[in-house]
């Protein structure tokens, strides 16, 4: 009985001051083994581990052992009792009152519940907890790529120059004459996979606009649905992986029966030349002549007129309406000798000296070189051709490169005069829902990682969604561009068939992630590396530097025209322009403010004859 009584005084007294020091240790031992195998259960379904387990962990362990402390009360009460009752007994064998109180049920039986109750309330914090975690992680490392947060080395730069290394295996150059003849490899399987993605694609898609549709017939609404579903058919075949070209390697330079003269002009009984300028760079630019009007009279002397297309846009822009409303037609029968240009990745300017369209180098440009290669080649093209200066006439991003050339002293001792309608030069205070949220949302930027060199968003099943929508009893598409050019105010109902027909066109991804970041930081630069180094290494200083408008002479003479309903080129940030040429000389600067007018009026208005153009072509001919 004294070998129970001391066991029995012992168990009494374990929780006593000189045992809680080992009670606590053991408890913390319990606590990180918990922790430990909850994080690798997590670990084991690849869900994120979060803040919110540990605490579970350590909570479910310590209610474990505040109900083993309860059982451990209840045995020593028990063998309390039993000590009592055996007195008269001292011959009772020590194993048997060891049964007694180590009767292991109730402390199995918690054991299981502490890590049962930590397993489903810690899996359960850390699923919703670990979601949480992951995003707000992925959002940081999207604002350190992005710039917002400042890493030494950005991933954009490692993926970059990865994608670089793989060029040789993935992409490997040939010869232009071998790139003409060389079929795809494994063409008919990317065919099939392209073809079954296009079916899904215009199925999910067709289904969404069915509900839009059963909605209502709100116009402003449909267009925001239409052009948001375009962008999203893009992410989608951007996500697959799958590079939809408009043309095989051995049709990536057309034929002159295949170009704009044959399909756009001499169909309406004008004369037209095709031409091809070569960049500094190599890039291959498709150029259409219409050298005289269409009565065919030659005068002596037509000074030349180069248009310049905006984004996502070709030489086709200034030929979409009749002959008597479309600016390239009324300009040759004004007596000017036109040239349409054509700015590198659209249609009819895929070509290049040593570089296939399927290659990502091919890609590798924004807005600068088109500034730098694309508009210098243009312009000494045209002034080699004819032996004059040029007028220029500009729309959207053939304002802003045609600015930033003027402000760094380029293309002005061939320059006449400039037209710049919907002038873009600042966009910060753009307000085009579809471009800012692209902008804000940072679109391009995952395109870019997804691997998508091209920004194409003219799609087969993109193209067909919308003419069939726009078959539709009580669907009026001239609304279509709505939210991401602002609403227009002139467009016929047959525009859209028209445009749909040949636009929109491609450009480098990279070059909307230029655009992007001028839209989110309202700054006019040249393209941001977001790395100093990489900066440096390109402009010699660790930020892009800053195209000046305030360094365009004062004496060329510029007709600006913008509307008060466009949503790319806002009044706001026209404003900014304004106020960097108001040194301009009096008489060399016409600005025409059209309130109703938006961003695709100023190509497509079946007014714009008399609203735009006529004055247009007065200032021309005053210079």
């Amino acid at each position: 009985m004294q070998r129970l009584r001391i066991s029995g005084t012992s168990l009494l007294g374990s929780f006593a001051v000189p045992h809680l020091k080992k009670k606590a240790m053991n408890s913390w031992s319990a606590v990180q083994d918990t922790y430990h195998s909850t994080k690798d259960t997590f670990e084991r379904h690849r869900v994120v581990f979060a803040i919110g387990t540990s605490i579970a962990s350590v909570a479910t362990a310590w209610a474990g052992y505040s109900i083993r402390y309860l059982h451990q009360e209840k045995v020593d009460k028990r063998l309390a009792a039993i000590e009592d009752s055996m007195k008269s007994n001292y011959h009772l064998e020590h194993t048997e009152l060891k049964k007694i109180y180590d009767s292991g049920n109730s402390r199995n039986a918690a054991c299981i519940a502490t890590a049962g109750v930590t397993l489903i309330i810690g899996y359960g914090l850390g699923w919703r907890g670990g979601r949480w975690y992951a995003n707000r992680k992925f959002r940081r490392e999207q604002m350190k790529l992005l710039g917002q947060i400042k890493p030494k080395r950005t991933p954009l730069q490692f993926l970059r120059r990865l994608r670089r290394q793989k060029a040789p295996e993935t992409a490997p150059k040939t010869s232009p004459t071998l790139q003409k003849d060389a079929p795809y490899k494994n063409d008919s399987l990317q065919t099939r996979q392209q073809q079954l993605l296009g079916k899904l694609v215009q199925i999910a898609c067709q289904a969404h606009v069915q509900r839009l549709l059963e909605q209502g017939t709100n116009h402003l609404k449909m267009a925001n649905a239409l052009t948001s579903i375009i962008l999203v058919i893009l992410f989608c075949r951007s996500a697959a992986g799958l590079r939809t070209r408009l043309f095989s390697n051995k049709d990536w330079v057309l034929d002159a029966d295949e170009g704009i003269c044959k399909l756009m002009v001499e169909t309406q009984g004008y004369a037209c030349e095709e031409h091809k300028v070569t960049t500094q760079d190599g890039y291959i630019l498709s150029v259409q002549r219409i050298p005289v009007g269409r009565s065919g009279e030659a005068s002596a002397e037509r000074a030349p007129v180069l248009l310049q297309h905006g984004l996502l846009m070709d030489g086709i822009t200034w030929l979409l309406l009749p002959p008597d409303q479309s600016l390239a037609f009324m300009l040759a029968d004004s007596g000017f000798d036109v040239w349409i240009a054509n700015t590198r990745g659209t249609k009819y300017s895929r070509g290049h000296t040593s570089l296939d369209p399927g290659d990502s180098a091919f890609w590798d440009w924004s807005w600068d070189e088109l500034v730098s290669y694309d508009l210098p080649a243009s312009f000494q093209y045209v002034h080699d051709q004819t032996g004059q200066k040029l007028h220029y006439v500009g729309h959207s991003l053939g304002t802003l490169i045609a600015l930033a050339a003027f402000s760094q002293n380029q293309l002005l001792s061939m320059s006449r005069s400039a037209v710049l309608l919907s002038p873009i030069a600042y966009v910060g205070q753009m307000t085009s829902p579809l471009a800012r949220n692209a902008a804000d949302n940072f679109i391009a930027e995952s395109l870019y990682w997804l691997g998508l060199d091209e920004f194409d968003p003219r799609g087969d099943a993109v193209v067909n969604l919308l003419k069939a929508i726009c078959k539709k009893p009580g669907v009026d598409c001239t609304d279509l561009l709505t939210s991401f050019t602002g609403q227009n105010c002139c467009l016929n109902s047959s525009i859209v068939d028209v445009f749909l027909e040949h636009e929109p066109q491609s450009t480098a991804t990279k070059n909307t992630i230029h655009l992007s970041q001028m839209i989110r930081e309202g700054t006019l630069t040249m393209y941001d590396y977001e790395d100093e180094d990489e900066n440096m290494e390109h402009y010699g200083q660790p930020t892009p530097p800053v195209y000046n408008m305030t360094t365009i002479p004062n004496d060329l003479p510029l007709f600006l025209s913008y509307g008060g309903q466009d949503a790319l080129s806002d009044v706001n940030d026209v404003q900014l322009l304004l106020e960097s040429l108001k040194d301009h000389d009096g008489d060399k600067l016409v600005v025409q403010y059209r309130e109703d007018y938006a961003h695709a009026d100023y190509v497509m208005a079946s007014n714009a004859k008399r609203a735009v153009y006529d004055p247009l072509i007065a200032f021309f001919k005053l210079q």
